[in-house]
């Protein structure tokens, strides 16, 4: 997994990004706890989890286009997403339009 930077206007956040398979069958394990994660899917779940998730859809163009919070035992699906963050539920999320920016931490 790299770590990896976001940002979008005042929104800033530190994640880790889960490109491979194992990273991402993984990386909920092996990703430091209650951290950020950016995974190149579509729909994400939360079986097995004790707490929700903030989940933020991107398309192609990194461009927010849907915010959901996931609880735990569900899933969800975001049509168009390219790309999802998945965050702690209840913290500071991008706004619904912004274009985030990743850079390599």
């Amino acid at each position: 997994m790299q770590r990896v930077a976001l940002s979008a206007g005042e929104w800033e956040a530190t994640a880790y990004l889960a490109g491979t398979f194992t990273d991402r069958l993984l990386g909920v394990w092996r990703a430091p706890k209650d951290s950020t994660m950016v995974l190149p899917v579509s729909s994400v779940h939360g079986f097995g989890r004790r707490h929700a998730l903030d989940v933020v859809g991107l398309d192609g163009a990194m461009r927010v286009i849907a915010m959901r919070t996931l609880r735990p035992n569900r899933m969800i699906v975001i049509p168009g997403a390219r790309m999802i963050i998945e965050t702690p539920a209840g913290g500071p999320l991008p706004a619904l339009g912004d274009r985030i920016e990743l850079t390599h931490a």
